[in-house]
């Protein structure tokens, strides 16, 4: 018997880490919470998933969370009729938790997938307003709810740390894997898997593949993702190549099946700079037996285990970046036995049925105790 109709509330349906977050609370819903989303601006990749499992998507073309934009979004929200709402991201954040007032929902729940230091003062100023009206904030990591404290003005009470989880990886052989990527290729594989944004670091990777020493430049290096700064990096890997650096740089687009092709990698690179909410690509290298290399920002350090999964290096140090990267690849048994710890880790401690069952009692505690002022 359902307890609590839960809506989710997100702005668009892409296939980043927060949308893949939804759709893993959706596809581990309990009976008690049974659950719909609601995208504010507009669909993408994750609404045909999302609809597969069966859940339903409603859809509003939202600009911005003016007032009009607030009330379509009120109407909305009524005629889904939650008892829960769960928002995601800043603009999901203000327009659902303003809608959900209106619409008389007060068991509200708001989810930071990321420590935002670009956020503005005024965006700053509604986070603080509406951390009022909201029963608990979620936060995929340490770091983020130490950012929705310092920098947002989260009550202590309020913020709660609920780290992701993901479901196992797809059974398939590292032949497989390998057959879903271009032949010529050159091993051994070395992979990024994120959005192509300045605050992933691509570049900085870009800088230290060149600085590797010349007996470790056979192999390749392959970007998975896409995004504004495609055509930047695209350039800066053709300069390289000119200038001699060595080995084959390729970007893949969006790749749906990152999963399946991850054991046909020798380690995934995660460049991150500024902020990093738990990283969701490391999780999933992880648990496909790989060996990580990562900057030592955000939530990042919570997931590797230095020295043990991978290795932690300074953001924006393209000389850090490039030792820890030669270390590895030099060494095939210290690769195997990181990635062996790695995905012991993430069967421990980052599932997401698990996940999904302490944010269900974050439902339950929202829809019984109110917080006081």
């Amino acid at each position: 018997m359902s307890r609590g109709r839960v809506l989710h509330v997100v702005e668009a349906l892409g296939v980043g880490g927060l949308e893949r977050v939804v759709a893993s609370l959706a596809r581990h819903a309990s009976p008690e919470f049974p659950p719909e989303v609601l995208a504010l601006c507009a669909g993408g990749g994750m609404q045909e998933i999302l609809e597969a499992d069966g859940v339903r998507v409603r859809r509003l073309p939202l600009r911005d969370y003016y007032p009009g934009s607030v009330l379509r979004a009120a109407r909305a929200v009524r005629a889904a009729g939650p008892d829960v709402i769960h928002t995601h991201g800043h603009f999901a954040g203000v327009a659902g938790r303003l809608a959900a007032r209106l619409a008389g929902v007060r068991a509200l729940v708001h989810h930071l997938h990321t420590a935002d230091s670009t956020l503005r003062p005024r965006h700053r100023r509604l986070e603080r307003l509406l951390a009022r009206a909201t029963r608990r904030i979620v936060c995929c990591s340490e770091a983020v709810a130490r950012h929705a404290r310092a920098d947002l003005g989260v009550p202590e009470d309020l913020a709660v740390v609920v780290r992701n989880g993901i479901d196992p990886a797809p059974e398939i052989s590292r032949e497989a894997a390998r057959a879903l990527l271009p032949p010529d290729l050159p091993e051994p594989i070395v992979g990024c898997v994120a959005s192509l944004a300045p605050h992933k670091g691509q570049a900085v990777l870009l800088e230290a593949w060149e600085a590797l020493p010349p007996s470790l430049r056979g192999g390749s290096l392959v970007f998975a993702g896409d995004g504004g700064e495609r055509a930047a990096l695209e350039a800066q890997a053709v300069r390289l190549g000119a200038a001699g650096a060595g080995a084959v740089v390729r970007f893949l687009g969006l790749r749906p099946d990152v999963r399946s092709f991850l054991p046909a990698l020798e380690l995934l690179v995660a460049p991150s700079i500024g902020r990093e909410g738990l990283g969701l690509a490391v999780l999933e290298a992880m648990d496909a037996g790989l060996a990580v290399v990562a900057s030592r920002t955000g939530g990042l350090p919570e997931v590797i285990e230095d020295g043990a999964t991978g290795l932690l290096v300074p953001e924006r140090d393209p000389g850090a970046l490039s030792a820890a990267l030669a270390a590895l690849l030099a060494d095939a048994g210290r690769r195997r036995a990181m990635g062996t710890a790695g995905r012991r880790r993430v069967e421990r401690e980052f599932r997401a049925a698990p996940m999904t069952r302490r944010i269900e009692a974050i439902y339950e505690a929202a829809m019984t105790v109110q917080r006081a002022a």
